[in-house]
């Protein structure tokens, strides 16, 4: 009973926890399936992300604000700063943690997509300093603490303060070589396997970073020594089985080389330039953002070599690639780029017309943006509701449970007491069973005693009558009548021993301990029954039949069946209901 009960209880919980399990199961590859995604289709990545969202429960508002994370990184890409805004300020509201320095680096990186450097400078900040007071070792410390430096050198840079900005780059990379996986990274480049080549790759991006300063403060050959120490590391980190074909890797040095041509091209060294753009052309082939980066750059090295035609070449190469992987922003980056060269070349008409094709181009970005940013709103309206419902359900469910836990209960304790109840009833007819036992045991020895003792009686009268048949014969072997009556008093003596008294008290006292208040209730029903009646009764309850009766009283069997038949009278018994049954039907007082 209780094994079910408890199996009960458990199949409510698991029915009550299954969606709360199912909710909790989303992997973490969907999570990398997102970012990937996003590379690739911003419009997918968004739709993704709120089906994604769509499919959480409430208490999973961590997972939450990561998606939201990411979904504002992709309204920074698409330049729909007001909505990624939003996204990374409901992210904060959601996460778990009480400080978020990521959050905060995202809302700077918003501010520094709009120009608004000093309001992303104090986002940065903030950062830096939640990241300082992590433990320096951990992962996250130093990845953030190094971002949170990097963010604010661009800043600098951005804003011509190369000494400043030279400050936070040296942190940066500082810090980073100063990490224990670095340092292992670091031990085994003179083995045969690479440990750590992530730390590696980390250190080469901060010396391409302080590549680009040096490239933009005019110190080429600071520059070109930061992008030679980037490659190498490189090299060493795709000696890794897993970093050997990665885009990440080739990425980071196809920019590398890519900054070199522009610093060749700078110094009118333009057979090296070509050299790195054939070597950068090969390891950026595989993202459009690189590769439209890459004719931008080629077509500022042929306007310096006065290829006008080759630079527009150039310039059409990237718009194309631009067009077919939605990188809008940059698109309208190269036409306003187009147009300012046609116009310095004296080509007014074609520049005219990429103009309009601009202003098109323009009026449909912010078109989609509007309907990004509609669609944003009608999602955050819709999601609201749909919470809402969910929270609603939820409470109905939880009431539902804790009804049916509550009927569950009710149910087990009736149940229990049922068994108890039936446990208690089986127990008390065992007891009844055993005090009849008792009673029957009880009334059997006493039947005995009364058995022992009528038998006693009987021998008692047959040894009497005995006696009086042979004084009997004796007193007609004597003559004299005088002789004969002196006999008269020991007959008389023996005639009344046989049904005496004495006898009788015993065997009533016998009989009432065996039935007892039958003899009363024989007085107080019937009145008019003497003594001698009330003998037979008793006799007759114990089964005796007519010629028991007689020997124990002493009669002879008629005189025995003339009693039985007066006794019917007094007793008023129909002829269709026998003496002995109505004797053995009789108990006591009240019947």
């Amino acid at each position: 009973m209780y094994k079910i009960i408890v199996q009960l209880f458990l199949f409510l919980f698991c029915i009550g926890n299954v969606d709360a399990q199912d909710n909790k199961r989303l992997p973490s590859l969907e999570l990398d399936s997102l970012k990937s995604i996003r590379l690739v289709s911003p419009d997918r990545a968004i739709r993704y992300a709120r089906q994604v969202m769509s499919s959480l429960s409430p208490e999973q508002s961590r997972l939450e604000a990561k998606i939201l994370n990411i979904l504002g990184e992709i309204y920074v890409d698409l330049y729909l700063p007001s909505v990624a805004l939003q996204c990374f300020i409901e992210s904060s509201q959601k996460s778990q943690l009480r400080q978020s320095p990521w959050n905060k680096i995202n809302i700077g990186n918003v501010y520094f997509q709009q120009g608004q450097w000093l309001e992303a400078k104090e986002r940065y900040l903030q950062a830096l300093d939640i990241f300082r007071r992590f433990a320096p070792d951990k992962d996250n410390s130093i990845t953030g603490r190094t971002v949170a430096l990097s963010n604010l050198a661009r800043i600098e840079r951005n804003l011509a303060n190369y000494d400043d900005a030279l400050v936070f780059f040296k942190e940066a990379l500082d810090i980073k070589r100063g990490q224990a996986k670095y340092k292992a990274f670091q031990r085994s480049l003179t083995g045969e396997t690479i440990d750590y080549p992530s730390a590696g790759k980390g250190v080469a991006y901060q010396h391409s970073l302080k590549a680009e300063l040096y490239f933009e403060w005019g110190i080429d050959d600071m520059a070109l020594e930061q992008l030679a120490a980037a490659d190498s590391l490189l090299h060493y980190v795709m000696r890794n089985p897993k970093f050997k074909e990665s885009l990440a890797c080739r990425a980071d040095l196809g920019k590398n080389h890519l900054l070199r041509m522009k610093i060749f091209s700078a110094a009118e060294n333009y057979a090296g330039a070509y050299t790195e753009s054939k070597a950068a052309v090969h390891l950026l082939k595989d993202s459009p953002i690189l590769m439209a980066r890459y004719y931008d750059a080629m077509a500022g090295m042929q306007i310096e070599q006065d290829s006008l035609y080759s630079a527009l070449s150039s310039l059409d190469k990237a718009l194309k690639i631009c067009e077919l992987n939605g990188l809008s922003v940059f698109e309208l980056s190269l036409l306003e780029k187009k147009i300012e060269l046609m116009r310095s070349n004296n080509l007014e008409k074609s520049a005219l017309g990429v103009a309009e094709i601009l202003i098109s181009k323009n009026d449909l970005i912010s078109s989609k943006r509007m309907k990004l940013l509609l669609e944003s709103l009608n999602y955050k309206s819709e999601l609201d509701v749909n919470r809402r419902k969910l929270k609603e359900a939820r409470s109905k469910e939880l009431l539902f449970y804790i009804i049916a836990g509550f009927l569950l209960m009710l149910t087990g304790m009736i149940l229990i007491s049922l068994r108890n109840k039936k446990r208690a009833s089986a127990q008390k007819a065992l007891i009844h069973d055993q005090e009849r036992l008792i009673a029957e045991n009880e009334l059997n020895n006493k039947q005995d005693e009364l058995i022992k003792l009528s038998a006693h009686i009987v021998s008692k009268n047959d040894l009497l009558n005995s006696i009086e048949k042979d004084l009997d014969y004796y007193i007609s072997l004597i003559e004299s009548k005088s002789d004969k009556k002196v006999m008269d008093p020991l007959r008389k003596v023996i005639q009344s021993k046989i049904d005496d008294s004495s006898d009788w008290e015993k065997f009533q006292d016998q009989f009432s301990a065996a039935y007892p208040k039958f003899v009363e209730g024989l007085s107080k029903n019937y009145p008019g029954l003497r003594t001698a009646d009330i003998k037979l009764c008793c006799y007759l309850k114990m089964s005796m039949n007519t010629k028991e009766v007689a020997k124990v009283t002493g009669l002879s069997v008629r005189a025995v069946e003339n009693k039985r038949y007066r006794l019917r009278k007094k007793l008023d018994l129909d002829t269709a209901i026998s003496l002995d049954s109505f004797i053995h039907a009789f108990h006591g007082v009240g019947e």
